[in-house]
């Protein structure tokens, strides 16, 4: 496995495994209304057209097959609040892995790779939205409540927060 940049042709294997991954999991806690709203986003015309305008787009692939997809982007607001001082802030997004390669290190490794990018193009914090399925998986990976605030917010998902030490940014 390896995990490398988004490029257009892995569109359709992220959609799929997005997808699938919303109608399996998501729904449980979010309920098909909600899920049928979300989905559209995550269409291959979609992925398409807006995943290159993210900062950053890592696809866990073996062979040209999708596993994972990670993303991180830029964080100015949040809930309609703006965030304070954004300027070094990113939010993490769209964490999947396929149905059946769970459990076998492909998140963490995304998320890792997530991690070393923010931490070199300097960011600060990074926040992360977390169901109840994902919150002790983050937290294993060093984030934890977003100001300390371990309540649900109204989509039922914790915010969490890692703090990075502010560097110079380093060219990727």
């Amino acid at each position: 496995m390896e995990i490398k940049e988004y490029e257009e042709k892995y569109a359709k294997g992220m959609s799929e495994i997005i997808l699938s991954n919303l109608y399996t999991i998501t729904i449980k806690d979010h309920g098909k209304e909600v899920v049928d709203r979300i989905a559209r986003h995550f269409t291959e015309e979609e992925i398409k057209k807006n995943f290159p305008d993210r900062v950053k787009c890592f696809v866990a692939v073996d062979e040209d097959k999708v596993l994972g997809t990670a993303s991180i982007d830029n964080i100015k607001s949040m809930y309609g609040v703006e965030v304070e001082n954004s300027a070094n802030k990113y939010i993490i997004l769209t964490v999947f892995t396929h149905l059946e390669y769970q459990h076998q290190g492909i998140g963490k490794a995304l998320i890792q790779k997530i991690d070393e990018y923010a931490s070199n193009i300097g960011a600060e914090e990074v926040i992360i939205l977390a169901s109840v399925y994902g919150l002790e998986f983050y937290k294993k990976l060093g984030y934890d409540f977003y100001k300390g605030n371990n309540s649900q917010n109204e989509d039922g998902e914790y915010i969490l927060s890692k703090k990075f030490n502010k560097i110079s940014k380093k060219s990727l």
